[in-house]
């Protein structure tokens, strides 16, 4: 009887998790952290049941210690799912120093770098073969990260869908570099950026796009003639925000309310980008995680919203914190914090 007494009181203060733990009323249902790689990209995603998606793994053991800094923060002991967007240093030169700190149960991948990619990679891509023990899944666009979903229904349903990858777009099954009439195509990107993974994270209402280094053309075919991804909360600023990316065609498509730059010193966000994310209609914040001393405060966002400002960077994390119709965005561990309303 007494227990019976305690779960009912325990249900009213808030939900049992999968494990057996009591999850606060108010506690996030789902946490994105942007880790600091000065330049490079580390997105983690950890889900109201536990799950961990880490997409990208930086550089260089330094930012794998960053990486595990957010996974310890985040309560884990290991990363579920690993997704490597592309094959170049700051997205994948950290993993086998991070799976040296964190086991890794799966990798995903969109197949391997073209000739012209591998000479200058070399070394790293026998680093990245040594880390997955060459057992990298194919993720190809159209596939889902099987994510697993709280069978009680008591948070919302989450869904992690590949867009795009190896330069081909859902949806989409004509060249991604033949021209267009009416819009601007540019010359063919014959980089492993053009080839990167782009991800949609669905949390009930809550959307996110990451595009990792997805170029103009493969963007282009994302938003037109259709918009295949829909309008997003949030959005993680492609390519570090340099203008190689960011087609405003697409900008305009997700029509995002928040948008995160994982920038470096003296590495994005562009002028031009800067200038069509303010343009974005929706759009009432831009993040960044590093102050661009290139650019001055006319180039950069709002000191306030900059990660890791114009003093020596502590490399603070940028945390996104999600509940049942807004999320909170959050500098580092004691930073400012603002709360946005989900669509």
């Amino acid at each position: 009887m007494r227990q019976a007494t305690c779960a009912i009181v325990l249900a009213v203060a808030g939900l049992w998790s999968a494990t057996g733990d009591v999850i606060a009323a108010d506690a996030p249902e789902l946490k994105i952290y942007f880790t600091d790689m000065v330049g490079g990209a580390a997105t983690l995603i950890v889900t109201s049941q536990g799950q961990s998606v880490l997409i990208d793994t930086g550089s260089h053991a330094g930012d794998a210690r960053r990486i595990f800094t957010a996974a310890q923060h985040a309560g884990l002991r290991q990363i579920d799912f690993l997704v490597t967007t592309h094959f170049h240093n700051d997205h994948f030169g950290g993993i086998l120093d991070l799976t040296k700190l964190l086991p890794v149960k799966q990798f995903y991948e969109k197949g391997p770098p073209l000739p012209n990619e591998r000479k200058w990679i070399e070394g790293l891509y026998a680093r990245y073969q040594e880390a997955t023990g060459g057992k990298a899944l194919l993720l190809k666009a159209g596939d889902d990260i099987p994510l697993t979903n709280d069978p009680q229904g008591r948070t919302a349903p989450v869904r992690l869908h590949c867009v795009a990858a190896d330069a081909k777009v859902e949806g989409f099954d004509g060249e991604i570099d033949a021209p267009v009439p009416g819009f601007t195509i540019r010359g063919p990107d014959r980089s492993d950026n053009a080839r990167s993974i782009a991800l949609v994270l669905e949390h009930g209402k809550f959307r996110f796009f990451a595009g990792g280094d997805i170029t103009w053309n493969v963007e282009h075919h994302l938003a037109h003639p259709k918009n295949r991804v829909g309008q997003v909360d949030l959005f993680q600023v492609t390519h570090h925000g340099l203008d190689a990316s960011n087609n405003p065609i697409l900008l305009k498509a997700l029509n995002p309310t928040v948008c995160i730059a994982l920038n470096g010193p003296q590495k994005g966000i562009d002028p031009n980008t800067f200038r069509e994310l303010r343009a974005i209609p929706g759009v009432k914040a831009i993040y960044q995680m590093h102050y661009n001393t290139r650019y001055g405060d006319e180039g950069n966002t709002a000191m306030e919203l900059i990660a890791n400002g114009k003093t020596p960077a502590k490399g603070e994390f940028i945390l996104v914190s999600v509940r049942t119709g807004a999320y909170t965005v959050s500098l580092g561990t004691e930073g400012p914090k603002r709360t946005y309303q989900v669509k």
